[in-house]
This record gives structure tokens, C-alpha cells and sequence, in this order.
């Protein structure tokens, strides 16, 4: 049963089970002071510079670092675009990615 394994489960377990009503959370390593880590999933946001309208949205299934990210959330937004994206705008977490 789903509870006797959430009950059964140790520390140190690998797949924990971090949401009674959504299963496929995971834990985010944040790594700061403030926030150590976060529980939820990681999502991929692409808006346009000048009016911030969203063009595509991308859920990712399991916490993979920023820069193998973006690749799949340009590609998604180009196909809701006429023009394809020639230039991207991204955080610190998207470092060591030079082009797509």
C-alpha cells in the first residue's frame, strides 16, 4: 500500500515519496542560506523580452540541472512562434550553455 510505504521509508532512502497527493514530487536542492531546497517540480518558463508573454512552458519530470534545459524549452516556444528565438536571456543556473 502507498501509506505503508511513505511510513516505511528511512532517511538515506533513494525515491522517497515527498507528496501524499502528488507522487511525482521531488526534492530541489537549492543551496541557499535562506532556502536549502524546495519540494515540487522543475518547470521551464519561455516569455518574449519586450511584453513578457509567455510562449512555452516546459514540465520536467525529474530534477535535472538548468543548462540540459533549455534546449527543450526553446524548442517548445519556437513551435508556438512564427519567428524562430535567435537570443536567450537566462539566470546563473543556465552557466557553461553558449549556444543551442
Amino acid at each position: 500500500m502507498f501509506y505503508q510505504q511513505v511510513l516505511a521509508q528511512q532517511p538515506k532512502d533513494k525515491n522517497k515519496i515527498y507528496s501524499l497527493h502528488e507522487p511525482d514530487v521531488y526534492v530541489i536542492a537549492k543551496g541557499k542560506d535562506h532556502k536549502q531546497y524546495e519540494y515540487g517540480n522543475k518547470v521551464s518558463i519561455v516569455s518574449t523580452k519586450d511584453n513578457n508573454i509567455i510562449v512555452g512552458v516546459v514540465s520536467h519530470d525529474k530534477n535535472i540541472h538548468d543548462s540540459k534545459t533549455l534546449d527543450a524549452a526553446i524548442t517548445h516556444a519556437n513551435s508556438n512562434r512564427t519567428k524562430p528565438i535567435q537570443q536567450a536571456v537566462c539566470d546563473r543556473g543556465y552557466v557553461g550553455v553558449k549556444e543551442v
